[in-house]
């Protein structure tokens, strides 16, 4: 993989190989994680769709369809407490075209021309695409909320973060789409176009030279100020204050226990090695404390997980639970975390943990959505690092460190969706 700057803001990571018969694209805007989630989040989708050459969706298509089937797509992601608003073109390499045909340049243009000449008027985007789009995007934030596991992490989330800008989702609120106008949607484009800082991510059997000879011409012409590029930030705390716990009651067949932990880290990377082999033990295989004891041998939930969000310094525990075995899961749950802390652990556990989290690195580099994911997933870091440099790093762990990991995590917030009893 090599990185490069190009441009004010604008940071360049190709990664050539002839693996695969695609080959992808992704532009990746970056902003701070605000009020204006949902404007940043319905334009990124708007921009997917038409552009100032293809101004309906029949037209867009059409020259997709021409470009061998080519797809592009639009995504909104948050890192840490910076909104990632991406455009990624898929399509055939050029290896696998009939005659010269230059598929990979044309659907570059295609791809570019979606950002920087988009289908506006002087008023700005059109109504009936912004209506569309709307439509489309409530329905994912609704649908966020039907998917009862996805809701407890976010109402989770949104509590244990309420005075922090991770609490706020990357697509917004519902209200606030449905009051946004297309003059709003033009004025915002600009303004992430001139300032936001930009990562590119190419991936496939490129000509790297030539790949970076295109973005930084297209990218020189907008004439961009490095000085007035955004500065992303996330606040990391180290530590809960306190403990609270949140319920909720809802008709649903099973209830949810979401705990929200901080990890102790004061910045993505602090430590991260130890504190991804600690959680791994504690809750991230079948070979963890919370699947082998709180579910196997308690029997006290239906899953029962953990996961570390590095870019924030949290760990988030999911389980799903039967809504009278919910302390009792929580007590349990206590119980594993204290265990790792006093060294109750065997080392066939750390080997089976390093061997999970090196095995997911490894592979990596077997898709190339993967890949482009892992580049997109550096896009906030000051350094970028590649599989293979963690995959030392998890290695390296001592059973002194994963115990010291443990002593750093502290409980911020329990999350409980009660199953509501029908009245008889």
């Amino acid at each position: 993989m090599n990185i490069k700057e190009i441009s004010g803001g604008v940071r360049l990571c190709t990664h050539k190989t002839a693996k695969f018969k695609n080959s992808v694209v992704t532009l990746n805007l970056l902003t701070p994680l605000s009020q204006d989630a949902a404007k940043n989040a319905l334009l990124i989708h708007l921009l997917a769709r038409t552009n100032k050459n293809y101004d309906t969706l029949m037209n867009m298509n059409r020259r997709l369809a021409s470009l061998y089937g080519a797809v592009i797509s639009p995504s909104v992601s948050k890192i840490g407490e910076v909104q990632v608003l991406s455009l990624s073109l898929l399509c055939l390499d050029d290896r696998f075209a009939l005659g010269n045909d230059k598929v990979w340049e044309e659907g570059v243009k295609l791809l570019c021309t979606c950002l920087f000449k988009p289908d506006i008027t002087p008023d700005g985007f059109r109504e009936e695409n912004i209506q569309r789009e709307k439509r489309l995007l409530i329905e994912k934030i609704e649908s966020r909320k039907d998917e009862k596991r996805l809701y407890a992490l976010d109402r989770m989330t949104e509590e244990m973060c309420r005075d922090e800008a991770y609490g706020i989702s990357q697509l917004g609120k519902t209200e606030d789409i449905e009051k946004i106008t297309g003059k709003e949607l033009m004025e915002a484009w600009k303004k992430l176009l001139f300032s936001c800082p930009i990562q590119i991510n190419v991936t496939g059997n490129i000509d790297e030279k030539r790949t970076e000879k295109i973005f930084s011409s297209l990218f020189d012409s907008l004439a961009r100020d490095k000085k007035a590029v955004t500065e992303l930030h996330t606040e990391f705390l180290t530590e809960a204050y306190e403990s609270r716990t949140v319920t909720e009651k809802q008709k649903v067949k099973q209830g949810k226990l979401v705990i929200g932990m901080r990890a102790g880290m004061t910045y993505d990377y602090d430590n991260y090695a130890a504190i991804k082999v600690m959680c791994a033990i504690f809750g991230s295989g079948t070979f963890s404390k919370l699947f082998t004891n709180v579910r196997e041998k308690m029997s006290l939930c239906y899953y029962c997980s953990a996961r570390l969000v590095n870019n924030k310094g949290l760990i988030i525990v999911e389980s799903g639970v039967e809504t009278e075995n919910a302390l009792k899961a929580l007590n349990a749950i206590r119980n594993e975390l204290d265990d790792i802390r006093k060294g109750i652990f065997t080392d066939e556990v750390i080997e089976n943990a390093k061997k999970s989290i090196t095995d997911t690195l490894s592979s990596v580099d077997d898709s190339i959505m993967t890949l482009d994911h892992w580049m997109t997933s550096q896009t906030t870091s000051g350094l970028f690092r590649t599989p293979e440099s963690f995959i030392d790093e998890i290695n390296s762990v001592s059973r002194e460190e994963i115990i010291i990991a443990a002593s750093m995590v502290t409980e911020d917030t329990v999350f409980i969706l009660e199953s509501e009893k029908e009245e008889e």
